[in-house]
């Protein structure tokens, strides 16, 4: 006779389907994303602790041959016999985690140190917005912006957090004066919001655990959804959605909007395929927009 399940074990996977249900109820009634954020932090914190324990748990019992016990029979994880497996899958867990974090940290690092960048002062429509964050040219070849947060020892001041807008110089190229605002607007609406914190560690990863299809999941609905959000955070501060729509196009009609950059939360959203469709759609919204305000401000703005 089977062990019956331990009721402390239960809890993390509890835990993680209440989380589940937090997160849809408060994408569709949180108005600000923070809470959203903190909320998928813990989903995906616990959901690393599941997976890692589920993969230590089919290690340590036969491997390969295991995972039919495992399927026929999940509650065996929640044993006291599987408290071996529940104690490396959150040193694994713990592992990926801070994998992914230094992975986020060292692309935000080497946009500054390998693509000469340079530091830049805010459109003056923009200055009051952007508070103490940085605003920097860099020499990707990719049209795109990104937002980051670095965390770094200052002298005298410990380890604090600067908060990061990156521009590429080929985009800047391509762009109006009105386009770069709305550009920058945008994506100061993510740092505002928090995307720069949690949705660029999110992307890493879920980009790292590619196998796992809830992560990529949760992390393309996320991402989506603040692409959406920044626009429109966008077009409360330029009053011009047409200048976001033209940058967006300008940007996708480059053949480097397809490339992929790791953990970056980019001006395109996604990359690739789907990242283009997306854009696409974004365009739209924005044009339909700027149809439904003044002939001053429709789509010849």
């Amino acid at each position: 006779m089977e062990a019956p399940p331990v009721g402390f074990l239960v809890l993390p996977l509890v835990a993680w389907l209440l989380v589940g249900v937090a997160i849809l109820w408060a994408v569709r009634r949180a108005q600000r994303s923070p809470l959203v954020h903190r909320l998928v932090a813990v989903f995906v914190g616990l959901w690393a602790l599941l997976a890692t324990t589920a993969v230590s748990w089919v290690l340590l019992n036969g491997g390969v041959a295991a995972l039919d016990g495992l399927w026929t029979a999940p509650p065996a994880i929640f044993t006291v016999s599987a408290a071996l497996a529940w104690a490396w899958g959150a040193a694994g867990a713990l592992g990926v985690l801070s994998v992914a974090f230094g992975l986020n940290q060292l692309v935000g690092r080497s946009f500054l140190r390998l693509y000469r960048s340079q530091r830049i002062p805010w459109p003056a429509e923009l200055e009051r917005l952007a508070g103490s964050a940085a605003l920097y040219l860099v020499d990707l070849p990719d049209p795109d912006a990104f937002s980051y947060t670095l965390l770094g020892r200052e002298p005298g001041r410990g380890f604090r957090r600067r908060e990061l807008v990156l521009l590429t110089r080929t985009l800047r190229a391509r762009l109006t004066r009105n386009e770069e605002v709305a550009v920058l607007a945008h994506e100061l609406g993510h740092v505002r919001e928090l995307d720069s914190r949690y949705l660029t560690f999110l992307r890493t990863f879920s980009q790292l655990m590619r196998w796992d299809p809830v992560l990529g999941s949760v992390s393309g609905l996320l991402s989506r959804r603040e692409e959406l959000r920044a626009d429109g955070d966008a077009i409360a501060v330029t009053h011009r959605p047409m200048d976001l729509a033209r940058a967006l196009y300008k940007a996708i009609s480059s053949p480097d909007a397809a490339r992929p950059v790791l953990g970056a939360v980019g001006f395109l959203g996604s990359r690739g395929r789907r990242g283009r469709r997306q854009a696409l759609e974004r365009i739209r919204r924005l044009v339909a927009l700027a149809e439904e305000r003044s002939p001053g401000e429709g789509p010849g703005a």
